[in-house]
């Protein structure tokens, strides 16, 4: 074995065979040994690498070189293709579904052969934000781009876990701003419900699947918010239907939430499921779905069939067309919402919200960890689940409770106790509206002390309380109660005496004789005459006392 040897601290270079290629052998950083091939036959070469090793050896010794950065740096150039292979083994490793696993290496991959990567140390924040505006140029959703770039980060951010990156070289790329919902299911009432079901169970067998199979498989899905993946993963063990209350079970490893997920039914959904598991054989699944990505195509097809017999069992033409424009059954509905498969789940969530279950009965039967998804993408509520929502809220205009009763400081002539206006029973014919109004009025009151004569005290006080809570509603005294000037002396009139019927009589007619000629042009005044039997007797008395007045004063008297 060819040997070149080197002054002490510098290395040697050896040859194992002749005319094969030099070794480099040193004492690296850490006092050990350290050998490497050159790849050359040529000395000189050879001599310049042992000694660019060697300087290499020296700057790490001096702390001028990390070597655990140098060792992240090495590992992020390797072959592309070698990392995607140890990331898809870390996830098999957590236990993801291989289903899973293959769609994030398709979707990460998709980006590297694009931006024709070679290694980690050759992804560039500048490439990727190029394929994504390649893809919006090209109409692609953009909760589409935002999957692929999430599986793309998910890797990168492995591979700084793993030692492979020193930082992330996608923190200049973002995700797409997702502006509505660009795929928006649209779930069926329960009218909908009955009859897809009542024709499914009639329908023909679609890929080996009969009708009444696909029914309860509709039937299921709707009553309990299940996945295509966990109705396919059922087996007659998972059913617990003489349990209270009777449940299905969704075993661990097909359930989303990675755990043994108990869902319990309602009791005419778990006598249904008891008849028909009858015919199942134990260990299998119960439902054989085959490939499951044209499922959504035996729904579309049970959907139109349903929809063309609902029409067809119109009772006229009219009525036909009438179906036939509405979006009952209808695959798209006009607000361009769709019914796939999942639709179902969908379903049953709203179904759930609109049965009045609260927030956190909808979020665990619909199994999801963050109520905002229970109600603010599976839930769709129309104008009239809005509009029943108010429909339950208690009133606030509560007519058959009287307005309490409030004492306040007296404003008035007489310091009585005042009260808070209330609705008056007829319109008040003399309320004061005007200052040619306030005129009359006074005009009135003084006519007033000039007739009235001699009368009962009690009636006195019970004429004066009436017009001083007539007075109170004047409009041109707000915040406060006031009261009229008006002085009682002894009423010369007798017919407002209690006894005398006779002339009490008379003042209805009187009162009958003065309005009527103006009741047409007044329906105040006209209510006023209708409802003259039921006012107080006070009152009666004043009213009276100044129709007279004002009637003798325009030349009637």
């Amino acid at each position: 074995m060819a040997k070149r040897q080197r002054t002490k601290g510098t290395g040697s270079l050896i040859r194992r065979t002749e005319g094969g290629p030099w070794i480099a052998r040193w004492t690296d950083h850490r006092g050990m040994k350290a050998e490497r091939s050159t790849r050359t036959t040529d000395r000189r070469s050879a001599d310049q690498l042992l000694r660019h090793w060697m300087a290499e050896t020296a700057k790490r010794a001096s702390g001028m070189i990390d070597p655990e950065v140098e060792a992240v740096t090495k590992r992020a150039r390797e072959p592309i293709d070698q990392t995607l292979d140890a990331w898809e083994a870390s996830l098999s490793a957590r236990n993801i579904t291989p289903k899973r696993i293959k769609d994030l290496r398709h979707r990460a991959q998709a980006i590297v052969i694009h931006c024709k990567y070679t290694s980690l140390a050759s992804i560039r924040a500048e490439s990727v934000n190029a394929w994504v505006a390649e893809r919006r140029d090209a109409n692609d959703a953009s909760r589409t781009i935002n999957g692929y770039l999430q599986a793309l980060g998910q890797m990168v951010k492995w591979a700084i876990a793993d030692g492979r990156l020193a930082s992330s070289p996608l923190a200049g790329v973002g995700l797409v701003r997702v502006i509505g919902q660009t795929f928006q299911r649209r779930p069926l009432d329960p009218v909908e419900i009955g009859t897809l079901l009542h024709t499914t169970e009639v329908g023909p067998v679609r890929r080996g699947v009969g009708g009444p199979d696909r029914a309860m498989l509709y039937r299921l899905a709707l009553g309990t918010g299940f996945r295509v993946s966990e109705l396919a993963s059922l087996t007659p063990a998972c059913f617990d239907l003489n349990a209270d209350p009777p449940a299905v079970t969704v075993r661990a490893a097909y359930s989303k939430r990675r755990r043994d997920d108990r869902q319990p039914v309602r009791p005419d959904l778990a006598e249904a499921l008891a008849v028909w598991l009858k015919s199942r054989p134990a260990g299998n699944p119960v439902f054989d779905l085959g490939d499951r990505s044209r499922l959504a195509g035996d729904l579309r097809a049970d959907l139109r069939l349903s929809r063309a017999r609902w029409i067809t069992a119109a009772s006229g033409p009219a009525e036909r067309r009438e179906r036939a424009r509405t979006d009952f059954l209808r695959q798209v509905d006009r607000d361009g919402r769709r019914v796939d498969f999942h639709a179902l789940r969908a379903s049953y969530i709203t179904m759930l919200v609109k049965s009045g279950a609260s927030v956190k009965e909808a979020q665990e039967l619909a199994r999801h960890s963050d109520p905002k998804l229970t109600l603010g993408v599976y839930t769709r509520l129309g104008v009239h689940d809005l509009s029943g929502a108010l429909d339950r809220m208690p009133t606030t205009d509560r007519a058959d409770t009287p307005p309490a009763r409030e004492t306040q400081r007296a404003t008035g002539t007489t310091d009585a106790v005042s009260f808070v206006k209330k609705p008056h029973p007829i319109p008040h014919p003399f309320q004061r509206k005007s200052a040619q109004t306030d005129a009359t009025v006074r005009d009135e009151k003084q006519t007033l002390r000039m007739t009235v004569g001699d009368s009962k005290p009690s009636k006195d006080a019970d004429l004066r309380d009436a017009v001083q809570r007539d007075a109170g509603e004047s409009n041109n005294t707000p915040g406060r109660a006031r009261t009229c000037d008006l002085c009682f002396r002894k009423a010369r009139v007798k017919s407002v005496s209690a006894g005398n019927t006779e002339t009490y009589s008379e003042g209805v007619s009187n009162l009958t004789q003065y309005l009527t000629p103006s009741a047409s042009d007044a329906p105040d005044l006209a209510r006023l005459v209708e409802a003259w039997p039921m006012v107080p007797e006070a009152l009666r008395a004043g009213i009276l006392l100044m129709v007279e007045a004002a009637a003798r004063a325009g030349g009637h008297g």
